[in-house]
């Protein structure tokens, strides 16, 4: 019986073989249609909620209240979404020297910080971990060898809640295909490319090579 998981050269065949300059680095961007087609539905709901007491008689001043705090929640959220439109900033930066996040908050990930790489149809995951964690597929699941340290872009107070998302987040680190412009399966590829030709510029043999799981099929 094969095992779930195999190395990077295992799957990619003999690294000898393979042309020995390196690969360009890969860049993935925001999927600036996605995020469009997402604001214009928050600000639809927005708009619902907000017409709502002019659609009721006699409305009570607590639930007028708690409709405008919802909505305040929900311009938050679309103020947030129109940023992730115009940002074009990389969001994910794979080269031979690791993989950069934004949304981590941590510094690029060398390849020896990184245990294992999981697409997001061989994973399975456990009752609480997707019951406390949505995770909207396709995605890339990792595991790191030490927590990264995280470095908050924010001046406090903030930076206090953005260390804290960040934190929450790196407890089952993953990259989302949802609203970037590249695919989960392209993004391993490129992933395992680059970890291949780490491998095989190696000055000394690795004990605890990256690990990538197979897609399932």
């Amino acid at each position: 019986m094969q095992p779930a998981c195999s190395t990077v050269n295992e799957q990619m065949g003999d690294t000898d073989n393979h042309d020995d300059s390196a690969p360009p680095p890969f860049f993935v961007y925001y999927n600036p249609r996605v995020h469009m087609f997402k604001l214009v539905a928050i600000l639809a709901i927005a708009g619902v909620l907000m017409a709502l007491p002019f659609l009721v008689e006699n409305v009570e001043a607590d639930p007028i209240r708690l409709i405008g705090a919802i909505v305040i929640v929900f311009l938050i959220w679309a103020y947030m979404t129109a940023r992730r439109i115009r940002d074009r900033r990389p969001q994910v930066v794979i080269d031979t020297n690791g993989v950069f996040v934004r949304d981590w908050h941590v510094d690029i990930l060398p390849w020896e910080d990184i245990e294992f790489i999981s697409h997001s149809s061989s994973v399975r995951r456990g009752i609480i971990s997707a019951l406390t964690r949505s995770r909207r597929g396709p995605y890339l699941l990792f595991k790191f060898a030490k927590m990264p340290r995280i470095v908050s872009s924010l001046p406090p107070p903030f930076s206090f809640f953005q260390k804290m998302w960040a934190d929450i987040e790196l407890q089952e680190p993953a990259i989302m295909e949802y609203g970037l412009d590249t695919k989960a399966t392209v993004m391993l590829r490129a992933i395992q490319d680059h970890i291949a030709y780490w491998q095989a510029n190696q000055s000394k043999d690795t004990t605890e090579a990256t690990v990538v799981s197979p897609l399932s099929g």
